[in-house]
């Protein structure tokens, strides 16, 4: 009779715990995206473009050279334009043909006098960089990284008044 009882009761357990259930599944996916912008910086001061300096030269030099640095960061793949303007002082406002330096010197006063000068391209200072998109900008590709760009200048005589020369030019990178 226990047996029986045992068996009865071990039956009821059986039959009153919970089956266990076997979960279904389904699965789906989904996309992760991100859309990334084109990006530009012009960097200025130590890690960027600093002053154009000719240096300190006699009346009677010619074709006097000098360069400086810009520097350009871009998203990578990003094609821009880098541009330099006029200055502030040219003859002609915003033609890059006639940039030139006024005089900043009180003793003697030069500050009525001008000295021309050209911002190039290339190391030869026969591409004149300019601000016309696809006409006189320098073209580009950003890579994320910095990129170093040499802007090149020329003055072409020195017989001008003595004293110091300043201009100051604005560069526009596009993109």
């Amino acid at each position: 009779m226990r047996a029986k009882v045992a068996i009865l009761f071990a039956g009821l357990i059986v039959a009153v715990s919970p089956m266990q259930a076997h979960a279904a599944t389904d699965t789906t996916q989904f996309d992760v995206t991100i859309s990334i912008e084109p990006s530009c910086n012009i960097s200025t001061g130590d890690n960027g473009v600093s002053t154009l300096a000719f240096g300190s030269h006699d009346s009677f030099q010619t074709n006097v050279a000098g360069q400086t640095n810009l520097t350009v960061t871009c998203t990578n793949g990003a094609d821009y334009d880098l541009g330099l303007d006029a200055g502030q002082h040219a003859s002609t406002p915003d033609d890059v043909n006639t940039r030139r330096m006024q005089g900043i010197s009180t003793t003697p006063d030069n500050q009525s006098d001008y000295v021309p000068y050209q911002l190039y391209q290339d190391s030869a200072r026969s591409d004149v960089w300019g601000n016309t998109i696809d006409t006189n900008t320098l073209q580009s590709t950003g890579t994320g990284a910095v990129q170093t760009h040499v802007i090149y200048g020329q003055v072409p005589s020195t017989n001008y008044t003595v004293g110091d020369y300043q201009d100051t030019v604005t560069a526009t990178v596009t993109f």
